[in-house]
């Protein structure tokens, strides 16, 4: 209960007002003023006749029957318009805080799940990074190893002939590990790829759940703060009705306790001044009081049954007017929460599409980084592959230099003489465009002698298979001295 009064003080202390005020009412209602004695105040009193008497006292009766109501009504008129002033103050009051909690409510959970959001959002991208980090380390380490290798072979190939059977067997061993490497990197990547898109839907899903489950508990939550408001205003309604019934049971046994003692006194004096008279006119005064009586009671329950049909009346009309206004605010309540889980989905699609789109922003990103670093890794395999490819070049020239040499027979006293010969070499190892000699500086008998050489030395070593040499690549001059 303390709880209670300390979560909603207004209304407490709205309703400590109220009850102040109906007090108020009831004290400064009844009258405190002290009717002066007769004999003491020095009224005089005059001998009237029995006629006179009766109709004085019938003109009074009705000026304070017909005044009585009057004020009565006022009065009621006075609370119930103070009472619903009241009402309605408390009832706006209470509907700005409860606006301003839930409003206050919503931007608290909406904050929770952006900074929660921009949490994992962090902690992605740190683990992005550091996978970033570690495939980068990863493709030095293998680039290094690929060019360590790659030298390995350039040194191994400038070895003489007679180990080419075992230098080819090391090349395709070589070759066939590069290959599973590539195999198992690309296995790798894929591998990777699925995973961060497993763990961004993973993720998206988690995220939408909680979004999901925390809009479920707002609405929870705001059902049984209207529940709680219905039956509040229910008690609050029942407990002024009740009070309002004992207010008016009071005044209705307070009129009649005071129109009875009214009638007993003017009976009592009536009787006392009869007395007075004539025992031949006692009875005949007293027939005609009762009748006057009883026209009197008559004229009074019938004053009192239209003054009772007009209340009722009164009342249903009020009634009809709470029900009105009632279901005029259930409406509004029910148009307000309507717009608000509207409100509420709405943020909830737009948070959805947005972490969607950040999602899919991450994997494109993260795609096209692994597709940057696919393509570096192939850039640096390709230079590695063009520069291994010119060193065989480089190294196969020079075993076809070695074989012609070995065939060559120079005539005597041609001593610093030069020829330059291009040709071009088939897989096979045979001369395929004839032996062009371009230039050559001895005589005539030297000049064919390297051209004797080329074709003594047919067929030549044949280019490496490895590397698919086109016709360009297996054309070579050669300097003859």
């Amino acid at each position: 209960m303390f709880k209670l009064i300390a979560k909603h003080p207004g209304a407490v202390l709205s309703a400590l007002i109220f009850h102040g005020l109906i007090v108020a009412l009831f004290f400064f209602s009844f009258d405190w003023t002290k009717k002066p004695d007769a004999e003491v105040a020095g009224i005089p009193i005059s001998l009237v006749s029995t006629d006179s008497l009766e109709k004085q006292a019938n003109n009074v009766a009705e000026e304070v029957s017909e005044k009585a109501p009057n004020t009565e009504i006022l009065k009621e008129k006075e609370i119930k318009e103070t009472l619903k002033k009241q009402e309605l103050a408390d009832q706006k009051l209470l509907k700005q805080k409860k606006a301003k909690a839930k409003k206050l409510e919503q931007e608290r959970l909406a904050a929770e799940v952006i900074t929660k959001q921009k949490q994992a959002l962090i902690a992605k991208e740190l683990a992005d990074a550091k996978k970033q980090k570690e495939l980068k380390v990863k493709a030095l380490a293998e680039q290094q190893a690929l060019e360590k290798e790659q030298a390995e072979q350039l040194a191994k190939q400038k070895q003489e002939e007679q180990e080419l059977a075992e230098k080819k067997a090391n090349e395709k061993a070589a070759l066939l590990e590069a290959e599973q490497r590539k195999e198992k990197l690309a296995e790798s990547n894929k591998l990777e790829k699925q995973k961060q898109l497993a763990e961004a839907e993973k993720q998206r899903k988690k995220e939408s759940a909680l979004a999901k489950k925390k809009a479920e508990k707002a609405k929870e939550l705001a059902k049984e703060e209207a529940r709680k408001k219905a039956n509040n205003e229910k008690r609050l309604a029942e407990k002024k009705a009740k009070k309002k019934a004992e207010r008016i049971a009071k005044r209705k046994a307070e009129k009649k306790a005071r129109l009875k003692a009214e009638k007993l006194a003017a009976k009592k004096k009536a009787k006392k001044e009869a007395k007075k008279k004539a025992a031949r006119q006692a009875e005949k005064e007293k027939a005609k009081k009762e009748a006057e009586e009883k026209l009197a009671r008559e004229k009074r329950e019938k004053e009192e049954a239209e003054r009772l049909a007009k209340q009722k009346a009164k009342e249903k009309a009020e009634r009809a007017a709470a029900e009105k206004i009632a279901k005029a605010k259930a409406a509004k309540e029910r148009a307000e929460k309507e717009a608000a889980e509207k409100l509420a989905a709405k943020k909830a699609e737009y948070h959805r599409k947005w972490q969607e789109a950040q999602v899919k922003k991450k994997a494109d990103e993260a795609a096209a980084e692994a597709k940057r670093k696919s393509d570096a890794v192939a850039a640096a395999r390709q230079k590695s592959l063009q520069k291994e490819s010119r060193g065989a070049k480089i190294s196969w020239g020079g075993r076809v230099q070695k074989h012609v040499d070995r065939r060559w027979h120079p005539p005597p006293g041609t001593k610093g003489k030069q020829a330059k010969v291009r040709i071009t070499i088939s897989n096979s190892g045979f001369i395929s465009s004839g032996i062009n000699i371009k230039s050559c500086t001895g005589s005539a008998e030297f000049c064919s002698s390297v051209k004797e050489a080329f074709e003594r030395s047919e067929p030549l070593p044949r280019p490496p298979s490895k590397y698919n040499f086109n016709k360009s690549d297996r054309t070579i001059t050669f300097i003859m001295d």
